[in-house]
């Protein structure tokens, strides 16, 4: 996971280290966990184990077999910002790796650890380096209810303030882009959008056959778009509804059956290069704004598909004008959502 926050210094490390005392040590199946006190480490290590199982069962429908070699993590408990990285390697269709998370003790139990497992079984599940949008889409979605919201209100701002990137740059990434919460916040509207159309295997298959066919193929495969364009329309389409809009379902199994069967099996593609989630670098083009289009859309034509979610497009509110006089000569507009629901008070 990306940081959350600022980083801690040299020296803030140190001093925290201080105060914090020997590092204690926990070895579970699966997982070494280093935190300040035994008490700490225990409760991760069981933590942890909890995540692992019940994500790999959320994702995979099984548990994941026993790690050849645990997982190192550590735990470090701040009042700052939370955040967390996990590293891999996947040598000969093995998958390696190493794990830390830090924050305060709250976010680090019901976000930033099962975030971080999260990534951990799509790693077991595609034996190589998956898309960054979908790598952090989909673990963001494996958070609590608070941190989805926030990401939820993250990309309609963004899309708004004409910060949004296209999907068909958004999902060749093969990098952090500069601004990384654009990836973080996009990635995870998208996932969300296409598991609640189908569900979690749909759209790892849709992944998988995406990472080696092409995106067009697969949004026509497994999500019945003519191509990444067409999604990206009724993915806004459904944002402009508002946050507690439904999202239309796919069409029945035994017909979802039958278009899967219509397809090769998507099958893991082995890179021993090691990858880290959580490192952010720059690429591509700065300030694209969303909707640009490198060609032309071909006209629809009689049998053609018709999106999910199609409506009328929304016209720019008269208060987003000082939106629209930044944005360089000829771009299209920004889209204009409504903001999310406010979570109920508890």
């Amino acid at each position: 996971m990306a940081t959350r926050g600022s980083i801690l210094t040299a020296l803030s490390f140190a001093l925290l280290a201080a105060s914090q005392g020997h590092a204690a040590t926990v070895r579970t199946s699966n997982f070494v966990v280093e935190a300040a006190t035994q008490e700490l480490a225990q409760e991760f290590g069981k933590l942890a184990e909890q995540y692992r199982k019940q994500k790999a069962l959320d994702w995979l429908g099984q548990e994941m077999p026993r790690w050849s070699s645990p997982c190192p993590l550590r735990i470090t408990v701040t009042m700052g910002g939370a955040k967390g990285a996990t590293s891999f390697t996947f040598p000969e269709g093995q998958v390696y790796q190493t794990m830390f998370i830090e924050g305060p003790l709250d976010r680090l139990r019901n976000s930033v650890l099962p975030h971080e497992i999260t990534h951990t079984v799509l790693a077991h599940h595609f034996r190589r380096p998956v898309p960054r949008w979908a790598d952090e889409g989909g673990s963001v979605y494996s958070e609590d209810e608070l941190e989805r919201t926030r990401h939820d209100r993250m990309c309609r701002d963004i899309l708004n303030a004409g910060r949004g990137m296209p999907l068909r740059r958004l999902f060749n990434l093969k990098d952090y882009p500069s601004d990384v919460m654009v990836l973080y916040a996009e990635g995870y509207s998208v996932s969300k959008f296409l598991i609640e159309a189908g569900d979690r295997q749909t759209f790892l298959n849709f992944v998988g056959h995406g990472m080696q066919f092409g995106w067009d193929e697969a949004a026509k495969t497994y999500y019945r778009y003519k191509n990444v364009d067409d999604l990206e329309q009724a993915w806004l389409d459904y944002l402009r509804k508002g946050r507690n809009s439904a999202i239309a379902k796919l069409p029945t199994p035994e017909a979802a059956l039958m278009v899967r069967q219509s397809a090769p099996p998507v099958q893991p593609i082995l890179d021993p290069s090691p990858v880290s989630r959580g490192v952010s670098t720059s690429m591509g083009r700065d300030g694209d704004l969303f909707g640009d289009r490198n060609q032309q859309q071909p006209p629809a034509r009689l049998g053609d598909p018709i999106p999910l979610n199609t409506v009328a497009p929304m016209t720019v509110l008269p208060t987003q004008a000082a939106i629209s006089m930044n944005r360089p000569r000829g771009s299209p507009p920004p889209v204009i959502l409504f903001p999310p629901e406010p979570l109920p008070l508890r």
